[in-house]
Parts: structure tokens; C-alpha cells; sequence
């Protein structure tokens, strides 16, 4: 017994990690769902670590909302406002100054680019952006400009099946294999910490499709900023920038450029600062490989398996969310450490196992009860009703029929001499008799007739809403039937055997006592026993003038 739910419980298992992960993984909504509980744990985790000392070594100057009604200058503003922010920032010395924005083409005014090449030059440690387009073209600053920067790198994030940017491409491939070019985050954290961008990026754990993960240090209100226009009034203290990474870009939401991230919707700008902030630190996700992801799967599923099998609706229950806690708090602390599993597949699982198995345990319990309901009411000889669900039933009819004012009649039919046949061919055979006999009254017999194992070798019929002649007739008929069935005993004699019945109608007996009605039922019965047996008596009796006489029709 121990091996077998041992091996069922392997077994059901086995057969659901299978199915999660040749089908329920690939399911777009199953995907979905499993990239938002790592969203909580990138939120908990933002909220549980400091911005580290190199974010804190990052400042934002930000074309935001305010910088727009007080430059008043329509966007996109010319490349000499742009140029004086940058001349202003170079001025105090920082580290580096990465402007998210993309220089390409040239200006209707030739010195608007003169004025912003010049003061790319003088900086000398200006990174600006490139972007590959839907076409799939780089698009580059104008040559000019991009000859005058530090470098350029593209800004592109692959998104999501939900839409969401959570993943960072260090760089892009050629259709031979070789790099077109690094992120423009990739190459300004190679440039403050004075690596290759190769080198960094040669560190990346990538997924199959040459992504990984950012991790996402916080929003826009977790870093250092200052609005554009306070850079270009002088109302911001820019001594503070001396030795710092400077990011300049927009993070007005009326420029578009915000996206969904596990921290909310974020601008580009600061999505950059927190890849940028990813390469500098290395904090690079590993995601668990197939091999560790399947044995938390089974693991985790062979317990809620267990507990669906073996323990009560309410401890399975239980059991199901102490898993799916450990399970959530495991993969927290593994998302601290860097490594990311898939939380949806054994929740999805546990949950799923809890439902179904305790849910057919039920519906078992159900169809047991039933079987046992029915057994508890019925003959296991003849499966016909036994004689207390009879009467239970024969109470009932009554009382309808007595409100109602509808036909009733009660037949009570022994076998003749029965003891005889028992004693002449054995009760084997005796049994044989009777479950042919209860088999004929029920196969000739109407649905809402009850049919019952009244004694040893009498049966009842309860039969409703027929008139009182018609009940007669029928219950004459299924005598006559029973008087010409035959019966081979184990010698090969043919035997047949009657049976003698009394029949009373609430026509004649109008009493709500269902006990007086089994009495007039079986006064008649013994009118035939009486009268040579074989054949039927009905109970008759005018209803102000007792005592009853009996009718009698015989075979």
C-alpha cells in the first residue's frame, strides 16, 4: 500500500513538471506572470539596498517639465542651448558627461553645429546617443559631431512579452557575428572605471537572445538631479559635479520617452543611469539554469502532491501556502544574490495540484457517499429497494397523494412455496430465483414505480398516479409474467414458480397511516394464499361500511 501511493505520488509529479515545461511554460500569460513576481522582487530589492556609492556619484541634470516653461524655448531647442549646458557642466569638472540624445543630421544654421562641436571638443568627455531604428539602421550623430565626442553608443532595450524593459543588450551582432557596436551605457561605465568596453562586456552572463538583466537601483527620485534650466539661469550649485558621472536628458513625460520597468514607469534617461550603473558595479543576474529550475519544480510540486493525497482539504490548503511563502522568500534571497529562478512554474503547480486532487478527492468522497447511500437502501441480492427505504417512500406518496388528491396503489407478491424450492434445489438456487424475478418486476415496470424486498421472498411495488383499474391490470400482468419464466436447475430440470399478491388502492383505503395501508395490502395477499395461491386479490371496502372483503383473479 506504502509503495503504491509512494509510486502515485511520484508519478502525478512527474507528469505535471512535464507538462509545465513542454506546454504550460510557453503559454504567453504563465510568462507574464512569472516576469511579475520578479518585478516584486526587483521592487523589494530597491527598497531593501542604499543607492551604492556610484550612483551616488551620479547626477541627472534633467530637461523636465519645469525646464520647459522656464527656457521657453520650443523643443527640441537649438544645438547652441544645448552646447551651453554642456559648457557649463564641462566647466566644473566631472568624470563625465553622458547626454542622452541623438545629434544626427546637421542644423539649418551651420553654427549651431560649430558651437555645439566646440564645446563637445572642449569637454572632451562627452558620450552621446545612437540608436538602431526599425529598419534596423544605426543611426549615428552627424560625423562632424560624433568625431568631436568622447564615443556614441546605442540606447536600444529589447522589450518584454508585456511590453516592459527589463533586459539590456550590451551589444549588437552582425549577421557574420561581429560586433557593430557597444551600448552607450556598455562604454561610459568602461570609460569611468578606464576598462574596454570589451572587457566588461566579454563579463556578461547573456541569455540565448544576447540579453541580460539590469538591475535596477531605483527611479528617478533615488538620484542626484537638477533641472536644465537651472544649469542655464546659474540658479544650481555646479560645484557639486566636480568628479562626477553626469547624465543629461529629457524626463518630461510629454516627450514619450518613459517606459514600463519593474519599478514603474521610468524615462529612457534614467533606465540608461541604472544600466550604466549595472556595468560599473558588475551586478550582473545569472539566470538558473533548466537543470536547477527543474528539481525546485519537482521538489516543491511533490510536496503540495503529497499534501493534496494524504493530509486533509484545510492541511493541504495550508501546506500549499507555507510552499508558495518559501518558495517566494527563496527566490528573494537567490534575486539578492543575482541569480533569478522561475517562481510561476511551481506556484502555478502547487496551487494547481491542491485544486484538482483535493477536488476529486471530494468528488470521490462524493460518488463513495452515493455508492454507500444507495447500498444503505438497497437489497445486495436483488439491488432493489430494501423494506425501511420502502416505507419511507410509501409515507411520502401518501401524503401526496392525499394532498393532492392523485391515484395510489401498493402490491405486496410472495413467492409460493418458496421454502420448498429452497429446501428441494438449495438457496443458491433459491438466489437465483429471486434476482431473476426482481430483475423481471423492474424491467417491466415504470421509472417512478418503487420497487422493494419486502421479506425473504416478498416484494412490494409502490406504484403512483395510476387509476385504480389500470393498477389492477398491471399488477395481474407482471403475476402472469413472473408464472411463465422457467428456471434450469443444476440437475437440468425446468421449474416454474408463482406467485400469490394482494393489492390495495387509496381508492379503497384512504388512510394517511402508511402501516394500515401495508396491512390492507397484506390482508389481500392473504386472501390469495387463502384462496390456492397464483393469483391476485384486491382489497375492497366501502369506506363507512368494514369490515373489508377481498376480489379475487387468479392464473
Amino acid at each position: 500500500m506504502l509503495k503504491n501511493n509512494t509510486f502515485r505520488i511520484l508519478s502525478i509529479s512527474v507528469i505535471l513538471c512535464v507538462v509545465y515545461t513542454l506546454w504550460i511554460s510557453t503559454l504567453n500569460p504563465v510568462q507574464i506572470a512569472s516576469l511579475k513576481i520578479i518585478d516584486s522582487f526587483f521592487y523589494l530589492s530597491s527598497k531593501f539596498n542604499p543607492l551604492p556609492k556610484t550612483g551616488q556619484d551620479i547626477v541627472l541634470v534633467s530637461v523636465d517639465d519645469s525646464s520647459l516653461r522656464e527656457v521657453n524655448i520650443r523643443w527640441p531647442w537649438p544645438r547652441s542651448t544645448i552646447a551651453d549646458i554642456i559648457n557649463k557642466i564641462s566647466a566644473n569638472g566631472p568624470a563625465a558627461i553622458c547626454v542622452d540624445l541623438v545629434f544626427a543630421g546637421k542644423s539649418v544654421d551651420p553654427k549651431e553645429d560649430s558651437v555645439l562641436m566646440n564645446s563637445l571638443k572642449s569637454g572632451g568627455n562627452v558620450y552621446a546617443a545612437a540608436f538602431f531604428g526599425s529598419d534596423g539602421k544605426y543611426v549615428v550623430p552627424d560625423e562632424a559631431l560624433a568625431l568631436s565626442l568622447k564615443d556614441f553608443g546605442f540606447v536600444n532595450k529589447p522589450r518584454d512579452i508585456d511590453n516592459t524593459i527589463r533586459r539590456m543588450r550590451p551589444y549588437f551582432l552582425s549577421q557574420s557575428g561581429g560586433i557593430i557596436d557597444y551600448s552607450l551605457s556598455l562604454k561610459v561605465a568602461g570609460g569611468v572605471t578606464n576598462n574596454t568596453p570589451a572587457s566588461i562586456g566579454v563579463s556578461v552572463p547573456l541569455s540565448k537572445d544576447g540579453a541580460t538583466y539590469i538591475k535596477f537601483f531605483g527611479s528617478l527620485d533615488k538620484f542626484n538631479s537638477i533641472p536644465a534650466w537651472k544649469v542655464l539661469k546659474g540658479a544650481a550649485d555646479l560645484s557639486t559635479l566636480k568628479n562626477k558621472l553626469v547624465f543629461f536628458g529629457v524626463t518630461s513625460e510629454s516627450f514619450h520617452d518613459t517606459y514600463h520597468t519593474p519599478l514603474g514607469i521610468m524615462p529612457g534617461t534614467v533606465i540608461d543611469i541604472n544600466e550604466t550603473l549595472t556595468y560599473i558595479n558588475r551586478s550582473f543576474f545569472r539566470y538558473a539554469s533548466h537543470e536547477v529550475n527543474s528539481i525546485i519544480l519537482f521538489i516543491f510540486v511533490l510536496i503540495a502532491v503529497f499534501g493534496s493525497l494524504r493530509l486533509s482539504i484545510l492541511s493541504g490548503i495550508a501546506l500549499t501556502a507555507c510552499e508558495i511563502l518559501i518558495l517566494l522568500s527563496l527566490g528573494l534571497v537567490l534575486f539578492l544574490k543575482g541569480i533569478i529562478i522561475d517562481p510561476i512554474g511551481p506556484i502555478l503547480l502547487m496551487v494547481a495540484s491542491t485544486v484538482l486532487l483535493h477536488g476529486a478527492r471530494y468528488v470521490v468522497l462524493i460518488v463513495e457517499n452515493m455508492v454507500l447511500r444507495k447500498e444503505a437502501v438497497t437489497d445486495g441480492l436483488t439491488g432493489l429497494y430494501l423494506h425501511r427505504y420502502f416505507e419511507l417512500q410509501l409515507k411520502r406518496e401518501l401524503k401526496s397523494a392525499s394532498h393532492i388528491r392523485k391515484n395510489l396503489a401498493l402490491v405486496i407478491y410472495d413467492i409460493d412455496h418458496f421454502k420448498k424450492i429452497n429446501d428441494t434445489y438449495g438457496h443458491e438456487f433459491g438466489n437465483i430465483v429471486l434476482k431473476a424475478i426482481a430483475k423481471s418486476l423492474r424491467d417491466h415496470s415504470r421509472k417512478n414505480n418503487i420497487i422493494a424486498r419486502y421479506g425473504g421472498e416478498e416484494f412490494c411495488i409502490i406504484i403512483p398516479g395510476m387509476k385504480r383499474d389500470h393498477a389492477i391490470k398491471y399488477a395481474e400482468r407482471l403475476r402472469s409474467l413472473i408464472s411463465h419464466m422457467e428456471f434450469k436447475t443444476d440437475k437440468g430440470d425446468s421449474i416454474r414458480v408463482t406467485m400469490s399478491a394482494g393489492i390495495v388502492t387509496i381508492e379503497d383505503m384512504v388512510s394517511p397511516d402508511h402501516t394500515s395501508f401495508i396491512k390492507a395490502a397484506d390482508s389481500a395477499l392473504y386472501g390469495s394464499k387463502n384462496a390456492g395461491r397464483d393469483r391476485i386479490t384486491v382489497f375492497t371496502s366501502l369506506r363507512c361500511q368494514p369490515p373489508p372483503t377481498f376480489s379475487t383473479a387468479s392464473g
